[in-house]
């Protein structure tokens, strides 16, 4: 190939979208013509709009193709009232399934789910979902609501109690790593002072700063003091909590 050709080529590889530059470069794909370098592109940037539609349909589903074909309703109904799914979880189901041309029996659904409920709406559950932080979607029938929200408040107590323990330790060691920090600081700032080369006016910036670091220090060793006497606190009232709720749901949470 001839310098004159191979600067044409390599103008007309710059004209290239980065894309379809990349398959030229590879030898996956020949330079197009120019009047064909358009529809390309758009064909390429159809099959990827194409592919990320299909990821985020199958990671959005609630059902797959074979649970859909099953049609095994019953089992869906009720398996989604001890979850304590709304009833709007119907709706997304049936957006799985018409996917697949599969169609939804409704009345044999609902009518599992409010067996499933059942199961899930009673005090226990209600303390299970309110001890791990869930929140309630107002599924319970009026006659078990009230048993269900008694548990759940109970459980709420629980939660609350584990968040202000969790934060209370997370206080104490970010503290302690503060501690730490401008102890490795007050060390270092202490060396550069010892150093012979280091110029009187660059020593007089340096104790300074070593004041700076240790007053520093004296605040945030108050602060672990009372980051620590929180976290007793805290973990005091949890182990109350605790102990107030364990003869009646058990210890297993």
């Amino acid at each position: 190939m001839n310098n004159w050709s191979g600067q044409r080529r390599r103008k007309h590889m710059s004209a290239i979208h980065p894309m379809q530059r990349a398959l030229v470069v590879t030898g996956l794909q020949k330079i197009p013509a120019r009047t064909a370098q358009k529809e390309w592109f758009m064909r390429v940037i159809g099959v990827v709009v194409v592919f990320l539609l299909a990821v985020l349909q199958s990671g959005c589903a609630t059902m797959t193709q074979s649970e859909c074909l099953s049609g095994n309703w019953a089992r869906v109904g009720y398996d989604d009232g001890v979850a304590g799914y709304p009833p709007s979880r119907l709706a997304n189901h049936e957006r799985a399934c018409a996917a697949h041309g599969v169609g939804v029996d409704a009345r044999t659904y609902l009518d599992a789910r409010e067996r499933g409920l059942d199961v899930y709406c009673t005090p226990y559950r209600g303390f299970s979902v309110g001890s791990n932080g869930q929140n309630y979607a107002g599924v319970c029938p009026v006659g078990l609501e009230r048993d269900f929200l008694a548990g759940y408040e109970d459980g709420r107590y629980v939660y609350d109690a584990r968040q202000l323990a969790d934060q209370a330790r997370s206080d104490v060691s970010s503290v302690e790593y503060r501690i730490r920090t401008l102890r490795k600081d007050i060390d270092r700032t202490r060396d550069r002072i010892g150093k012979p080369d280091v110029a009187e006016k660059d020593r007089e910036t340096l104790r300074n700063e070593l004041r700076r670091l240790r007053d520093d220090l004296r605040r945030a060793e108050d602060d672990l003091s009372h980051a620590e006497r929180r976290q007793h606190m805290a973990e005091r009232d949890l182990d109350h909590v605790m102990r107030r709720f364990a003869p009646a749901y058990g210890g297993s949470w």
